[in-house]
């Protein structure tokens, strides 16, 4: 009898995944609020 092939599916782990995960609701307001701050902050992510 001929042995099954078992192929791998999915995605491959990843090397570093992420350990911390955040989410946060904003209203309008506090939308504004952050972007006002996170431009002040200088940083360099988009």
């Amino acid at each position: 009898m001929k042995e099954k092939r078992k192929s791998k599916s999915g995605r491959n782990p990843k090397l570093d995944p992420a350990v911390y995960r955040y989410t946060v609701r904003f209203n309008e307001e506090e939308h504004n609020r952050f972007l006002a701050m996170f431009g002040k902050s200088g940083s360099l992510c988009t």
